[in-house]
């Protein structure tokens, strides 16, 4: 056999190897709520799915390419989760060839192996080709440009026929993917950026050949000219996104986060904690790497190096610059790097094994030494990956469909469901949806009424009530879906209310999901008005305490905002009887996780406060200050009765 066939019969077994990761358990866990998006946008018709995407924060073709294919097999919610996540695995599997042929086209056929292999049993890449969203066809498309790249670099300056047009053929087919990779993901031009750079950096050093310039500057115009028709809508969408708070991110914060997912896979399948204990071993094992990468650079070849550093670097650095003001981030916006990552990996520990020959007989068998050291360490934190990500409940998507399953096997059927934020209807709708036949049917509520999540949109007592008064009038129960409930409720009002007025039933738990089963008695309302039994008082025309209401075991307090833009205030709450200390705190007026910056003036929030002992006589004191300069804005005191 020769040694090419050899290299095919081995790179077959990866592919094997990688297909089944990649479709073992493709649907054992739920969807989550971002696949369930995934599954209306997917099914909307062509105008309103671009319409849609142009309020979204993804472009449309990912939409449009899965819709397609939606349509060819007609999902039902029973594998509609299949059927997408299907999709994920295919453009997942076509990467593990693609980073074969890129590194194998690099460097030789030991990196060529290597390099799929690390893409293969990377617990990343299973998760992300195994998730009904874009990220595994976007990786597939950056890489395919970055193929076409180094194809092209082959070409400048050859000045045969033949040459001239299979360069005009590799910018033609950089363009068209260039473009694709656009209308995937937003930052995908991140990438584009640094592959043109990396190009421009290969050009000055080897070429200068202008009519080259000429040629890859037209195909950037390319892309950007044919990008223009959805600029504004990317542009409106980052003006007004309101999907997270305003503030500062933590970049050493960040960066380490995105070194453990690209290492491990954290938080996807690896703790955080527990990926930093391996880091260190990955960062040895990254240097070695290199330097046996730039050991072949001196003999010549100078081109992967460089790609790999532009790659692993450029979009990392820009996307945490302009994070900077953003402290909404997860790791997987930089995933456009990662193949780099896995260029390295491959072609470092095939440097390594590849040492050549020369002068200190010892070198080589060391440096394979350590070559098969660096390969054992990635294969054992990838089987430790994959194996939290099959059976740890620690790393599983949120159980919609168990929750959701078990409400529908139990429910009665003068009950209702009511989603807490309701911008999660899309997964409700997966597995329930609205136009199915009326045997399958459940009403359904969302509070508040939000397309996408927003930060500006919560709830206060006297929303709350009159949705619930309103939705629940017909009903004699409801089943409560609580998730991101901590940004649209963090006062937990509804769970307040339905616990006051309404009869709570037991109701089992789910992975990162809170569901709660009430019965609603014949005359169920909710006060819009909170029941204060004592009055409160005004703190320097910023925040009221709106009154209190002593209950058996402690006592309720109700707060406002009286202006917008409040500074993170904090109160001293003392409760004493008799010189008996029976309750003392300073924190911020409704808990920890909802600062006084993030309340919307008029709305009344609630705050329990457990008392042990008598409270009946007992003196209750609050001061409110500033955290910030610890200005005091004012004292008020009362006897309770």
């Amino acid at each position: 056999m020769s040694a090419f066939s050899r290299y095919r019969a081995v790179l077959l077994l990866i592919l094997l190897l990688a297909f089944g990761l990649r479709l073992h358990q493709l649907d054992v866990q739920s969807l989550w709520y971002d696949e369930g998006v995934t599954a209306r946008v997917a099914q909307m018709g062509t105008g309103e799915l671009v319409r849609w995407t142009a309020d979204d924060i993804q472009p449309p073709l990912y939409y449009l390419l899965l819709g397609g294919w939606l349509r060819i097999f007609d999902p039902w919610p029973g594998n509609i989760a299949y059927l997408m996540r299907f999709f994920s695995a295919g453009f997942g599997l076509l990467l593990i060839a693609l980073m074969a042929s890129l590194a194998r086209h690099l460097w030789k056929a030991c990196a060529g192996l290597l390099t799929p292999l690390a893409a293969a049993i990377s617990p990343l890449m299973v998760y992300y080709s195994q998730e009904a969203r874009m990220y595994a066809m976007l990786l597939f498309l950056v890489t395919l440009a970055a193929y076409w790249i180094v194809r092209l670099l082959d070409h400048v300056g050859m000045e045969s026929p033949g040459a001239e047009r299979r360069r005009l053929g590799y910018l033609a087919l950089y363009a068209i993917t260039g473009l694709a990779a656009m209308y995937t993901h937003y930052f995908a031009g991140f990438a584009l950026l640094a592959l043109a750079l990396y190009w421009t950096h290969v050009w000055v050093r080897e070429s200068k050949h202008v009519r080259a310039l000429g040629g890859f500057a037209l195909a950037n115009l390319a892309i950007l000219m044919g990008y223009l028709p959805w600029l504004p809508a990317m542009w409106r969408r980052f003006q007004v996104d309101a999907s997270y708070w305003s503030g500062q991110l933590k970049l050493d914060e960040a960066l380490l986060k995105t070194l453990a997912n690209f290492t491990t896979g954290a938080k996807e399948t690896f703790r955080v904690e527990d990926a930093l204990v391996w880091l260190p071993w990955f960062g040895l094992a990254a240097i070695l790497w290199l330097v046996a990468l730039m050991a072949m650079r001196r003999r010549g070849e100078q081109r992967p190096v460089a790609l790999i550093l532009h790659w692993l670097i450029l979009p990392p650095a820009i996307i945490l610059f302009l994070a900077y003001r953003t402290p909404k981030f997860t790791p997987r916006y930089l995933l456009i790097s990662w193949p780099a990552w896995a260029l390295l990996m491959g072609g470092g520990a095939a440097a390594l094994w590849t040492w050549p020959q020369r002068g200190r007989g010892w070198m080589r068998p060391l440096m394979r030494t350590l070559g098969v050291i660096s390969l054992a360490l990635v294969v054992s934190v990838s089987a430790l990956g994959l194996d939290n990500w099959r059976h740890d409940p620690n790393f599983a998507k949120t159980a919609w469909r168990e929750a959701i399953a078990y409400m529908f096997e139990h429910r009665q059927p003068d009950e209702a469901a009511l989603l807490v934020s309701g911008h999660a209807y899309p997964v409700f709708d997966a597995y329930l949806p609205p136009d199915a036949s009326p045997k399958w049917q459940v009403p359904r509520f969302r509070l508040p009424e939000i397309e996408i999540l927003d930060v500006n949109q919560v709830l206060g007592w006297g929303e709350s009530a009159r949705a619930l008064n309103d939705n629940l009038a017909d009903f004699g129960g409801v089943w409560l879906f609580l998730w991101q409930d901590e940004v649209v409720d963090p006062a937990h009002v509804v769970t307040i209310q339905l616990g006051r007025y309404a009869h709570e039933q037991p109701a089992p738990q789910f992975a990162f999901l809170n569901l709660r089963h009430y019965r609603l008695p014949p005359d169920f309302h909710a006060p819009e008005e909170p029941p204060i039994t004592q009055p409160g008082a005004a703190f320097d025309n910023a925040i009221e305490l709106v009154g209190l209401e002593p209950a058996s075991g402690g006592v309720w307090l109700y707060w406002r905002g009286l202006r917008p833009a409040l500074p993170d205030l904090h109160a001293v709450i003392d409760i004493d009887r008799a010189g008996e200390a029976l309750l003392y705190l300073d924190q911020r007026p409704v808990g920890y996780d909802f600062p006084t910056t993030h309340w919307n003036p008029g709305d009344i929030y609630p705050i329990w406060l457990p008392v042990t002992g008598d409270l009946q006589g007992a003196r209750l004191r609050v001061r409110v200050y500033s955290r910030a300069t610890g200005d005091i804005l004012g004292d008020f005191e009362t006897t309770l009765p």
